[in-house]
């Protein structure tokens, strides 16, 4: 995968927006955010990033990559943060297959991976971007937000 560049955010550019973007949060309603993760202290601890947050709310939590497909395909969701590497189905392959059914969610790769690192194929699974799990803030989520991954 030929390196991006960051800027100052951290925030990697996997394919070209899918969007033009979005606006700030329409008074009363919250961006809404899965997390799957196979580990859960990165969970837990992004839903306190979540909920220290007044625009956006975590929607649901999965710790596997199936279980992600599955809930996608019928959950509510407008984010959802993938761990690159899970027992059985990973966050790649995840990514694809709600990619492909689900193409108005964001979908972000995340790791500890530096982004020289990845997989080759993370490149083209549908997934917007790639966020190093250390970078990630209320301010990068909301930059991911309204720049449409």
């Amino acid at each position: 995968m030929p390196p991006a560049d960051p800027g100052s955010s951290g925030v990697y550019t996997i394919v070209p927006s899918k969007s033009l973007g979005h606006d700030d949060v329409v008074a009363g309603e919250q961006i809404r955010v899965w997390v799957v993760d196979d580990q859960a202290s990165f969970r837990r601890a992004t839903a306190a990033t979540l909920a220290a947050m007044d625009d956006f709310v975590m929607a649901g939590e999965c710790e596997t990559g199936e279980t992600a497909v599955e809930q996608m395909r019928s959950g509510d969701g407008d984010i959802v943060l993938m761990d690159i590497h899970m027992p059985g189905m990973g966050g790649i392959e995840a990514a694809r297959q709600i990619c492909s059914v689900r193409t108005d969610l964001i979908v972000v790769l995340m790791s500890t991976y530096d982004v020289e690192d990845l997989p080759a194929a993370a490149a083209d699974c549908g997934a917007a971007s790639y966020l190093h799990k250390e970078r990630l803030s209320p301010d990068l989520l909301r930059r991911i937000w309204r720049a449409g991954g």
